[in-house]
């Protein structure tokens, strides 16, 4: 009918709904100057812009005749413009993620590319090179028509290349979710070109994908966990760097300097002090018990001074809280034996252990532990000497809801739960131990 719609344009005026909610929630929700999050942000509004572009365009070549060719003429150049636009972004929402800086390689290149597209639509506007149309609204294809279909893609597929070559560093659900948006991005206009021509499709293909990216995206929490694990990288090094300048190419810290760093480790929470100290004496004297050599008696010691080194961190907030933690606050503390592990894993010393004790001290034999859920022999034995540890010395040590418990309790604790939380080797030669401590002398003084 004359004066009708050319286009089936209600994907993607639904798009454009379902893309203006999505870009208030990422502002209210992702706000944080996290560059990978500002990325994503503007790819999403562009997305919007581009897509409300493509209705109006697909409203006004239908009325050509009613509109003046300019009008038509500009709706479309910026259409085209916003679309060329969607794939720089892209581009640079993937070298986000990859390079964690400002802009990643390449991004010159893709500037200027970026630039002579945007100068060949503007000499459009005055030759005609691309699209044009006359008096009476007809639109009709230049010569360079298809370049401004070439250009996105060429982005697109160069963000492609930049995810291949760096793939093992995005994690499964981002692969995922960012090869679902860069399938979405080819088959909206493959789609659209070849079997529906009439209907827009392509940028509603898109929005679809913008949003299974959203689910990957960074949240506030997640940036923070980032920032800690920086932190302690930082920490990792500087920790390197100090170990090696003291010791003056000394293969391991000595004993002297261990302890001093669990009595560092240990003054965060003001609740534990002396703790580290005591789980290395405890775990030494298991180890002796049960006819470890001298060396190995030391190598535990050593592993039991570091193995609350993770809590370096966990907030002071959260670490001496004097009430009960929150479920949250919980997961927070028991990320401490992982980011442990990973302080002390790369430490140049001769002490290939080091890190396990960290890790899987609150692991427990029968299972149910964490981080891993390990049980039985599958749990390093370091690890469970230094549970039986740690675990004796919160028991006997003051809380700021309960004083040491009576040693009857904690020996009771040992005898029921051997086999259950605790290694019932290490966990009878524990009681052992607290058998000969006829004067409870056994616990924090």
């Amino acid at each position: 009918m004359e004066g009708s719609l050319s286009y089936n344009i209600y994907f993607e005026a639904t798009a454009v709904i379902f893309l203006i909610v999505l870009n208030i929630f990422l502002r209210l929700k992702y706000g944080a100057e996290d560059n990978v999050n500002k990325e994503f942000r503007k790819l999403a509004l562009y997305v919007l812009i581009a897509c409300t572009l493509d209705v109006a365009t697909a409203i006004t070549i239908s009325y050509g005749k009613y509109i003046p060719p300019i009008v038509n003429l500009l709706f479309n150049t910026l259409y085209f413009c916003m679309n060329i636009a969607v794939g720089f972004q892209f581009t640079q929402y993937i070298a986000a993620s990859v390079f964690k800086e400002k802009h990643g390689k390449g991004y010159i290149v893709n500037l200027v590319i970026y630039g002579l597209c945007f100068l060949m639509l503007a000499i459009n506007l005055f030759t005609g090179v691309v699209f044009r149309f006359d008096s009476e609204g007809s639109y009709t294809h230049g010569v360079l028509y298809y370049f401004v279909y070439v250009f996105p893609y060429y982005f697109i597929l160069y963000a492609m290349g930049i995810m291949a070559f760096h793939f093992k560093q995005f994690t499964t659900s981002q692969r995922i979710s960012i090869i679902a948006f860069f399938a979405l991005c080819m088959a909206g206009p493959l789609l659209q070109m070849l079997f529906f021509p009439d209907v827009l499709l392509s940028l509603f293909t898109i929005s679809i994908g913008l949003m299974i990216c959203m689910f990957t995206l960074e949240t506030p929490d997640y940036q923070l966990l980032m920032r800690t694990m920086g932190e302690l990288y930082d920490l990792r090094q500087n920790l390197q760097y100090e170990v090696d300048r003291q010791t003056e190419r000394a293969e391991h810290l000595s004993s002297q300097a261990l302890k001093t760093l669990a009595v560092t480790i240990d003054a965060k929470d003001k609740y534990t002090n002396g703790h580290s100290v005591r789980v290395a004496e405890y775990a030494r004297e298991l180890v002796k018990r049960s006819g470890g050599s001298a060396k190995e008696q030391e190598a535990i010691y050593r592993i039991g001074l570091l193995h609350d080194i993770g809590k370096i961190g966990v907030p002071d907030g959260i670490i001496n809280k004097p009430s009960s933690l929150t479920k949250e606050e919980f997961e927070i503390i028991k990320s401490h034996p992982v980011i442990g592990a990973e302080i002390l894993k790369n430490i140049s010393m001769d002490m290939p252990d080091i890190e396990v004790g960290a890790r899987w001290h609150h692991e427990k034999y029968g299972g149910g532990g964490y981080p891993d859920g390990l049980q039985g022999e599958n749990i390093p034995e370091i690890a469970r000497i230094i549970s039986v540890a740690d675990a004796y010395d919160a028991m006997t040590s003051k809380r700021s809801y309960r004083d040491v418990l009576p040693q009857e309790t904690v020996r009771r604790e040992f005898v029921e739960k051997s086999g259950i939380q605790f290694d019932p080797v290490y966990a009878k030669l524990m009681v052992e131990m607290m058998d000969e401590d006829k004067d409870y002398q056994m616990r924090e003084k």
